[in-house]
């Protein structure tokens, strides 16, 4: 006997009500159909599946916090998210190759700018690791360090952690919530820390 999958409506409301197997599940479901879609737009499946992890966490904040109206389409927007993504990443591509063509301008900057750069960046550093020890999850703790902070592969630590992908991604973007909202307890911009330190 076949067992009939969740349905989309299902799923839409259990994540909105804060399940986690029902996001989980939603990952797996639509993360093949997202990573063919960004591969066969970008011809690169390492950026695939940076981006189809991004496209993740875009759809499941969204179900937490405003539902679509039409669940049943949620396969056609994890699509539509997924070629903005990709749209983005060529923008960012092209003000890459402008910065380089201008580099000789860059290389004019005022010397402060730069100073107070460093400053910033130092700063971000020594609260980055005072936030991580304070951490009360040893995994949360684990996962953003490996992963942002050393690069290492996402398979690697799944394997290890004994994690699927789709587990891993949720529970990384639960991870990089709560650090982030200890950051703000500091008093510190949580979002432009973060970018600044781990982007």
């Amino acid at each position: 006997m076949q067992i009939l999958e969740t349905s989309y409506i299902d799923l839409a409301h259990r994540i909105c009500a804060g399940d986690s197997h029902a996001e989980s599940e939603l990952s797996r479901r639509i993360a093949p159909g997202v990573t063919q879609i960004i591969v066969k737009l970008t011809g690169n499946f390492s950026v695939a599946q940076d981006l189809c992890q991004e496209t993740l966490i875009i759809i499941l904040t969204r179900l937490r916090t405003n539902p679509l109206s039409d669940p049943h389409k949620l396969p056609a927007f994890a699509a539509q998210v997924a070629r903005n993504l990709v749209l983005a990443e060529r923008r960012k591509e092209r003000r890459r190759k402008t910065d380089s063509d201008n580099e000789m301008v860059a290389q004019v900057a005022d010397a402060e700018q730069d100073q107070e750069r460093d400053a910033q960046r130092d700063s971000a550093a020594a609260a980055i690791q005072t936030v991580l020890t304070e951490m009360k999850s040893v995994r949360d703790r684990t996962l953003l360090v490996r992963y942002y902070l050393r690069g290492q592969d996402k398979k690697e630590i799944c394997k290890e952690l004994g994690l699927s992908e789709p587990a891993f991604n949720v529970v990384l973007f639960r991870a990089r919530n709560r650090f982030l909202e200890l950051l703000e307890k500091r008093g510190i911009r949580g979002s432009d820390l973060f970018c600044l330190a781990f982007l």
